[in-house]
């Protein structure tokens, strides 16, 4: 027992107890025959010393008030506001919350483990689970539902330290684990996810399954010039001065071209087509569309190479696609065209319009994106060439077996629309007001006592909310197996220490003046 129950109201209702309880934290009482799971949303002293008996600090308080014959205990106890969230239905696979709140005098309990387990929707090592820590400030283990994950999409959003990429990687060992096996793909501007290639050799995931990891670097990502739409083009050539006779004559290029070919085109055919449209009345528009043209020469782009889909996606495989060194555009093109890809791909599929014969446009199994930095590919303000794409695949993808994580430290630069379609949620500490406001717009099922407590949550705790739990909850994230060396913070002394020693062992010897040969003037 933790306490009884003062009073209630709409709410929920007060007990008082003579611990000491966080917020968030889970307690029960029995109705009926079943416990009733509820959450201690916050507390304060039920009585407070006078005034006057706090003046003196070097006196205690309690010795104050026993001099006053005053029990010392009577200033122990605390009144907690807490909220029910209903007792587990096996059936139904959720709480149902019994509309009624305790009667004064009912006696509050610890949540035990026997309560805690129905908070995930499977247990840990099961097919389809992912553990991914315990319940803050208990023992219980939270495991999320991996099919629920991808098939409504997840956010992880934190401020920077917070543990966001360690929780990832979390998220991503639990993925590759025998008992899910998954296609995972992330798409990383930082560079930050390269220690995970350790999991293909270590015993926790091996059995009769080995999964693989395929680290795809900056020099070998093309984009095929044929997979690009006219507004790629347009946006790739347009430094502010293009016109719009210009995009006039290009289009109708791109088009001709377009009707004429089944296969993708090359660079050459769409400029010798450009080069056909030209006669005496557009001469010069012609050739600053040719000048502008030589931007499609870049390294990046290619007449053949392109994203291999089937290649990237394999079931038990984790494809990182390092996008460190190219610039944010670059970035975003390279995102769209994977995706639209994707996309097409999974649709066509669906609708049975390819076969294993289209080994790059055929993917007959689920998969899931990881977009680190997302609020530059869906930003809120302003537009990006994967902005369309990626609200797409949001809004519609569950149907194709599209999974999207959407991963962000600033949730007030994400498209709100873009956020709001990932039904799963791990948050952590956020500190920004703004930040703050948006993941509550955003964050349907979180009460607004768990969103308050985003500021101070330690690295590594989470509110983790949505369909893959049962109910919120306050979460202490596992600790990895895997290292997690680029995503920590640079430790800056260590390494001025350490180039210092460096320099002072590789430095030259200093030459000094011979003193015989010093003339004096």
């Amino acid at each position: 027992m933790v306490g009884t129950v003062r009073s209630s109201d709409e709410e929920g209702f007060t007990f008082i107890s003579r611990e000491r309880l966080p917020r968030g934290m889970f307690v029960c009482y029995t109705d009926a025959g079943k416990k009733i799971l509820c959450r201690v949303k916050c507390g304060e002293p039920l009585n407070q010393y006078p005034q006057e008996f706090l003046l003196d600090m070097n006196i205690e308080a309690d010795e104050v008030s026993g001099f006053y014959g005053l029990d010392p205990a009577d200033f122990k106890y605390y009144s907690y506001s807490a909220a029910a969230i209903g007792y587990f239905d096996a059936t139904l696979g959720e709480f149902i919350n019994p509309r009624t709140n305790p009667a004064c005098g009912q006696r509050i309990e610890h949540a035990g483990s026997d309560i805690l387990k129905d908070i995930s929707k499977l247990e840990k090592g099961e097919r389809g689970s992912a553990f991914i820590g315990t319940v803050l400030g208990a023992e219980a283990d939270i495991v999320l539902s991996v099919r629920d994950m991808v098939s409504q999409h997840i956010s992880v959003i934190a401020s920077t330290g917070a543990g966001k990429s360690y929780t990832v990687g979390v998220l991503v060992e639990e993925l590759l684990k025998p008992y899910n096996m998954a296609p995972v793909l992330i798409f990383d501007p930082h560079g930050e996810y390269s220690s995970l290639n350790e999991i293909s050799n270590m015993p926790e995931f091996i059995t009769s399954y080995r999964p693989g990891v395929k680290i795809v670097k900056p020099e070998h990502i093309k984009i095929r010039v044929g997979d690009l739409l006219i507004s790629d083009f347009i946006s790739i050539m347009d430094d502010g001065t293009i016109s719009d006779k210009m995009k006039t004559l290009f289009r109708s290029a791109y088009n001709n071209l377009k009707n004429n070919h089944k296969k993708p085109f090359t660079r050459n055919e769409l400029k010798q087509e450009i080069e056909a449209l030209r006669d005496s009345n557009n001469e010069p528009t012609i050739e600053g569309i040719l000048w502008r043209f030589g931007k499609l020469y870049a390294p990046i782009f290619d007449d053949f190479q392109t994203i291999p889909l089937a290649e990237y996606f394999r079931v038990g495989q984790l494809t990182v696609m390092d996008v460190s060194g190219i610039e944010e555009t670059y970035q975003q093109l390279i995102a769209s065209v994977m995706l639209r890809r994707l996309f097409d791909a999974k649709e066509g599929t669906e609708n049975n319009r390819y076969n294993e014969s289209h080994i790059d446009k055929f993917l007959p199994y689920p998969v899931f994106v990881i977009i680190e930095e997302a609020h530059r590919f869906a930003p809120h303000s302003g537009e990006a060439k994967s902005k369309s794409i990626l609200k797409t695949i949001l809004s519609e993808g569950r149907k194709f077996g599209i999974g999207i994580c959407m991963v962000s430290q600033r949730p007030s630069k994400l498209d709100a629309d873009s956020l709001s379609q990932c039904m799963t949620q791990i948050t952590m500490r956020i500190i920004n007001p703004g930040d703050q406001q948006q993941i509550a717009q955003s964050i349907e099922t979180a009460s607004r006592d768990l969103i308050s407590e985003l500021p101070s949550l330690a690295k590594g705790q989470a509110i983790i909310s949505g369909v893959a739990i049962n109910t919120p909850t306050m979460v202490r994230i596992r600790k990895r197996l895997t290292s997690d060396i680029k995503g920590r913070s640079k430790d800056a002394p260590m390494i001025w220490q350490a180039q210092r020693k460096y320099e002072e062992k590789h430095q030259a010897p200093e030459v000094r003046a011979d003193k015989e040969m010093d003339i004096g003037v």
